[in-house]
This record gives C-alpha cells, structure tokens and sequence, in this order.
C-alpha cells in the first residue's frame, strides 16, 4: 500500500514546520528565513539542517564552523549541512539566508555494551587532538565521525550522484552515520526527472519526505501514487519510496529528499 500526500506549514516560533503524524519515522521538515540569528534545540531524534542559501557561523553542541555556506539561491551552488544527534542546540549566527531541518526518530536498540558501546560513546580522547579512539576499528578517529557527536558537512564531504540529466547531492548518504536519515537534494530542471530508483537507499527505506520550491510544478510518483506540489510544500510518502520520481514542469524546481529507515 502506497501513500503520497501533503503536509501543511505551522508556525513554530521562528520556524514553520511541518510535522508527520504519530508513528511516523520521519517525523518533521521545518524552514526559516534568518536575519539575525537562530538558535533552535532539537528533538529526541537525529537531524540534518542544511544551508539552503546565505552564509552563516554554525554551531552544533559545543563546536563551532565559520562562515558556512555560500549560495545566494538553491538553484546553483552545492549544499551545506550540519548533522545534530538528539537534544543538541544548534545556532546560526552573522549573516542571512534560509535553513531547512530535517529530523527523523532514531531506532530503539538494545543497550551497546562493552566495544560498541565505545563506539557510540566514546571515553578516550586525544588531547589537543579533536580526535578519540574508535574500538571497533582499531584507530584515532575525528571526534566528529561518532554518531554521538554534531558534525560539519561542507561541499567537499558531500557525495555527488548523477541519476540521468539530473545531478544528485547525496547529504547524508545511505552509509553516513545517520541512523535513520538519508537526505538527498537535487535541482530539476524544467522537463526533467528525478528517479530515486537510480540512487543507493536503504532496502528498509519505508518512508520519504519531500520538500519542493519552484516557481511551476513539481509532479511526485511513489508507485501508483501521485500528487502536485506548486511553489512550496512538503509531502510525505509511505511504501515503495525507491520508486519515487520527481517532474519539473514550467521551471526549475528544488528538491530535498529524506528517506528512512535503513534497518530492519
């Protein structure tokens, strides 16, 4: 059973997000326009907030990345993204432009024990060195690759797929630490689609989100099921998101896509 339909926009402070229904693994997509500043606290899941146009100084937790961020529209230039792990404080501070978060609730697990539960958290740091030791690989590895820890994406971390005439940023790729989330944003062009069957996702992916801009249409397939976004919106689909296809029709149209879950 395939499901495709839209979200609306609610103000959240600052904020307008749109939020899925009880039981939902992906559970919100919210956008903001900043001038002077934002600090948002994030939920109980994991997220990924994404420079969408502006330049700003990013902070995540306790570490901070200057001047990120370069685009002066979400029609050219490729993304930045930070991802927060729950309950983490997120700011964006000097400069202006939009942000998009994207959160999706974390898997329940049992409790790691000994090594893994190193690897999830971990004790022995390197001093001096931003680094702490990672027991399930044997090395030193940036304290910012733990899935406990925010982390920087600039352009130069970001995979690029190119799937047909359309060329594919792969935010958080299907094997990136995320535990749920894989986010992919592409710009399609008048006339061209975006076919998701093209792109690596989780075989469990039963859930996407899809947040479109365009100045015409947006045309969104999952399987048998369809529906228009024009200008803005956001939709949420449920079933065979692999099969999700993505049309453009009178202008460009900016597309961001997160899928979930990746396990069983």
């Amino acid at each position: 059973m395939n499901s495709l339909h839209p979200i609306p926009w609610t103000i959240d402070g600052a904020r307008l997000v749109a939020r899925t229904a009880e039981g939902s693994i992906l559970t919100s997509i919210a956008r903001a326009v900043v001038a002077d500043g934002i600090t948002v606290l994030t939920g109980d899941g994991e997220t990924c907030a994404i420079v969408v146009t502006g330049t700003f100084d990013l902070r995540g937790g306790s570490t901070q990345w200057q001047s990120r961020g370069a685009r002066s529209t979400p029609y050219a230039g490729r993304p930045v993204a930070v991802f927060l792990p729950p309950r983490t404080e997120f700011a964006a501070e000097n400069g202006a432009g939009e942000i998009l978060w994207i959160e999706a609730k974390k898997p329940e697990a049992p409790v790691a024990t000994g090594r893994e539960a190193l690897r999830q958290s971990p004790l022995l740091q390197l001093s001096g060195s931003g680094k702490s030791f990672d027991p399930t690989r044997g090395e030193w590895m940036p304290a910012e690759s733990f899935p406990t820890a925010a982390e920087s994406l600039p352009p130069r971390r970001i995979a690029q797929a190119q799937c047909g005439e359309v060329r594919v940023e792969r935010v958080f790729a299907a094997d990136y630490k995320a535990e749920t989330l894989v986010v992919d944003e592409a710009v399609v062009q008048d006339g061209q689609i975006l076919d998701l069957s093209h792109l690596p996702l989780p075989a469990h992916a039963t859930e996407a989100l899809v947040y479109v801009r365009c100045d015409g249409e947006a045309i969104v397939r999952m399987s048998d099921a369809t529906a228009t976004i024009a200008r803005d919106g956001v939709l949420h689909g449920k079933g065979a998101v692999q099969s999700l296809r993505i049309e453009a029709k009178g202008a460009a149209a900016y597309v961001v896509i997160a899928t979930g879950r990746k396990g069983a």
